[in-house]
């Protein structure tokens, strides 16, 4: 059921995103998305006993999520924006290496956090290992607010089991 599920899934955002609806596009997207979905079902739907309802309410949460961290990646832009055209750029570099330990337990809400926290100008993840992250920031506001309330909001997404 998985694999249904992530093809519909998949299929529905190629037709989203392609916006072409002839044959030579249609016959691609569900070739891709056929292959996409073998491949990553695992990682899209973990839980085998979650319902559709729940899986609706994980959709919705992670559209609002994405918005949020749309905006994060607005405010980061701007920051590292301040931070290269101030004349005290060289007080306000702190390029540190910062470790931390998520409480994240599924693959894929850690996925989503360390791919976020590579989106957001001024961070990038560097390696996850089990629960451990290192993430090199750029400057000293970056490394304090890591993982913040990213990893709270995935937790609420994904972390739910109801």
């Amino acid at each position: 059921m998985k694999y249904l599920y992530s093809f519909l899934l998949l299929f529905a955002l190629w037709l989203v995103l392609s916006g072409k609806f002839d044959a030579m596009h249609i016959g691609m997207g569900v070739a891709c998305c056929l292959l996409l979905s073998a491949w990553c079902a695992d990682l899209l739907f973990q839980d085998s006993d979650a319902t559709a309802g729940h899986r609706l309410r994980q959709l919705a949460g992670f559209t609002a999520y994405l918005g949020w961290l749309f905006w994060q990646i607005i405010l980061a832009n701007l920051h590292v924006f301040r931070v290269a055209l101030t004349p005290r750029m060289n007080r306000l570099l702190s390029p540190q290496m910062v470790e931390f330990d998520t409480l994240l337990e599924k693959e894929l809400s850690r996925f989503v956090l360390a791919n976020s926290i590579t989106l957001t100008p001024g961070t990038v993840t560097v390696r996850v290992v089990g629960s451990r992250f290192l993430v090199h920031a750029l400057t000293e506001k970056a490394a304090r607010d890591l993982p913040g309330a990213m990893e709270q909001r995935i937790a609420n997404i994904f972390e739910k089991t109801s």
